[in-house]
């Protein structure tokens, strides 16, 4: 009986492997903890260009009583930035860039092919949305092919 339960747990164990590390060739979501990293390093740089018209919003902070944070919002055609500025730091929590001006990327740009980010990525994309994200999921670019060519670069970060 002992062995049933063992087959069984090493089996969930493989199952939950191949869920998590899949390298299925129609897998939505590809998972790239140093290639996010770059994006998102990328992502803070685009925040900082001088076209954006820039608004601000206090909010209350959810951790401290009486802290007040920011969240700013970057707007220039159809990108648009939102980022948490607390009072040490900010980060982009959110964004869609829809804009050749602004690069992720040597191949993860708008405009790019979808040939060329998947021989970049050496992904296959079999539907028009390929995820990239961390192995925690707490950030996840998507990228939104139409006719074959990159139209928009969506971000979600894990905001705390």
């Amino acid at each position: 009986m002992k062995s049933d339960t063992a087959e069984e747990t090493v089996e969930i164990k493989e199952e939950e492997k191949s869920h998590t590390e899949s390298t299925s060739a129609y897998d939505p979501y590809f998972e790239n903890d140093s290639l996010i990293s770059v994006l998102k390093s990328n992502l803070e740089k685009i925040a900082l260009d001088s076209k954006f018209k820039v608004s601000k919003k206090p909010i209350k902070n959810r951790h401290v009583d009486d802290l007040m944070d920011t969240i700013i919002t970057r707007t220039f055609n159809s990108t648009e930035l939102t980022s948490y500025k607390a009072e040490s730091e900010e980060w982009v929590n959110r964004a869609k860039i829809g804009d050749v001006d602004f690069e992720l990327s040597d191949f993860i740009k708008i405009g790019a092919k979808e040939y060329v980010v998947e021989k970049s990525l050496a992904k296959g994309i079999h539907n028009d949305t390929l995820k990239i994200g961390n192995l925690e999921q707490t950030a996840i670019f998507s990228l939104i092919f139409e006719s074959g060519t990159l139209k928009s670069i969506e971000y979600n970060g894990y905001m705390d």
